[in-house]
């Protein structure tokens, strides 16, 4: 963002999400129902559900059912946010390595390889008289 604020993940967010990720319409009472679990009795976050429904799906490669919904994602917080975390380090260590990048070549002179004079190299010429042919010896 321009001004480096976070932005807000709201419910909406969620449920777009989840809807994007079980294939539904809208959401169904029973995941509402969960949404409200998460939230109240685990005390989750509507960023930490979504984190742990992003883990569970794309990084272990499993399913959701709308018939069972996303109580389950509640077991997944400490592996989610550890991930998400892991991220976020990987991520700041690329931006420090693009600035050392930047810095080093602030720091070399580059030159345009075309602007550079190049000398053709010109061959060596040879006096024809200073070649011995068969014979020359001889005659002397």
């Amino acid at each position: 963002m321009a001004n480096n604020e976070a932005k807000v993940f709201k419910r909406a967010d969620l449920e777009q999400m989840i809807c994007e990720v079980m294939g539904l319409k809208s959401i169904t009472p029973m995941i509402e129902k969960h949404i409200r679990e998460l939230t109240l009795n685990y005390d989750m976050t509507f960023k930490e559900i979504a984190r742990c429904l992003v883990w569970y799906v794309e990084v272990q490669g499993k399913e959701l059912s709308p018939i069972y919904g996303i109580r389950i994602l509640a077991n997944f917080k400490e592996p989610a946010a550890a991930y998400f975390k892991q991220l976020e380090l990987d991520r700041q260590q690329q931006t420090i390595e693009a600035k050392k990048i930047v810095e080093y070549q602030d720091n070399n002179i580059i030159f345009n390889i075309k602007s550079l004079k190049h000398n053709k190299r010109k061959p060596k010429q040879l006096d024809i008289n200073d070649i011995n042919t068969k014979g020359d010896d001889d005659i002397d």
